[in-house]
């Protein structure tokens, strides 16, 4: 400032000073938080708009083979269970779907549980002879599928049938019938690969021996009730049972009161086509060789009596004898020896039947020695 120059007053306002700057308002922080939220959605609309608005030219989605079901872990895959689905290029690993995808992949077995529509990897694939998954043991059960004269296929519902033991005069056998039902699965025509844990593999394991044979299956038609259907055979197959046991044991229980110590049951079938009448019991008869042609094995022979019985226990076709040991491999070999059931013929009561026997004998055979 010059020497001599007046300073003018505190707050006097110089004439042509520069006006003081302004003071610049800020916005509160709140009101940029709610800024900034409202251009992120203004973005994120703009963005998923553009998306579907380019999507089509964009998306690229191949065929890729999915679980067409539930598929349990160790599960060995039939074309069946595989379908194919539409999914994204760079989604997670997966199979391609082709026409011979379903038949390539069957018979591998999956690893882990995977879901109905889950995508199938080459990670989840490995070989059935690769043995157990996790708890899981293979087993391979011989099947009888003569129950089904058109056959049975991998993928039918059919019932796991006992064949049963047929009855016989040494042991009382069993009835056939249905142990359960199950789907079919690995099956190759003769035997039917399960992967199951150690209890059940155990189970399935001892099955054919406890039978006895292999296990039988007959096919649920489509639609059908598998319990109705078990509960209709296995009655069935029971009455059956019953009437074989009871063919075996004409005489009820009573009769096996009769034998003697040390005496053994025989039953024997008899021909009753010498019979001009009807056999019944209590009856004197002869007991008939049928005899053999000339030209057949061992020369043949004629057609004679054997002995005279009294058929204190007969019933249908049927003779029961109780017997000492001796007389009684007699008796149980008979039928064989002949190679036919013996014949047997009603005799007049109070006949002669040794001379019955020698007329009826030389009787056959010149018969048999003319033919």
């Amino acid at each position: 400032m010059p020497e001599g120059a007046q300073v003018p007053p505190a707050g006097a306002r110089t004439v042509g000073a520069a006006a003081p700057a302004r003071t610049r308002r800020r916005l509160p922080r709140a009101a940029k938080r709610t800024l900034w939220g409202l251009g992120g959605v203004a973005l994120m609309a703009a963005s998923v708009t553009g998306f579907w608005a380019t999507a089509d030219a964009f998306d690229q989605r191949v065929p890729a083979v999915v679980a067409a079901r539930d598929l349990a872990e160790g599960h060995v895959l039939s074309a069946a269970d595989l379908a194919p689905a539409r999914v994204l290029l760079g989604d997670v690993p997966h199979i391609a779907w082709t026409a011979e995808a379903a038949e390539a992949l069957a018979g591998l077995a999956v690893s882990a549980d995977v879901p109905a529509g889950s995508l199938l990897g080459a990670h989840l694939l490995v070989e059935p002879s690769a043995g157990a998954f996790g708890d899981a043991l293979e087993v391979v059960v011989p099947l009888d599928a003569s129950l089904a004269p058109s056959g049975v296929s991998e993928g039918d519902t059919v019932l796991l049938v006992d064949p049963g033991v047929a009855p016989s005069r040494e042991r009382a056998g069993r009835p056939r019938s249905v142990i359960r039902s199950l789907e079919l699965t690995s099956f190759d025509g003769s035997a039917m690969r399960l992967f199951v844990p150690p209890g059940e593999w155990v189970r399935w394991r001892a099955l054919p021996a406890e039978l006895g044979a292999p296990p039988m299956v007959l096919p649920v038609p489509l639609g059908g009730d598998a319990a109705a259907l078990a509960a209709d055979l296995d009655s069935l197959w029971a009455a059956s049972y019953e009437q074989e046991a009871a063919a075996l044991h004409p005489f009820g229980d009573e009769w096996r009161a009769q034998a003697s110590p040390g005496e053994l049951e025989a039953i024997i079938a008899l021909d009753l086509s010498l019979a001009a009448s009807a056999i019944t019991e209590g009856d004197l008869a002869l007991l008939v060789d049928p005899g053999a042609p000339a030209d057949g094995a061992g020369g043949g022979r004629p057609r004679s009596v054997l002995r005279a019985v009294r058929l204190d226990h007969y019933r249908d076709g049927m003779l029961g004898v109780w017997a000492e040991p001796a007389e009684w491999v007699w008796w149980r070999t008979l039928t064989q020896r002949l190679g036919a059931a013996p014949m047997v013929l009603r005799v007049t009561e109070g006949s002669d039947t040794d001379a019955v026997a020698a007329e009826l004998n030389d009787r056959w055979r010149r018969a048999w020695e003319q033919g």
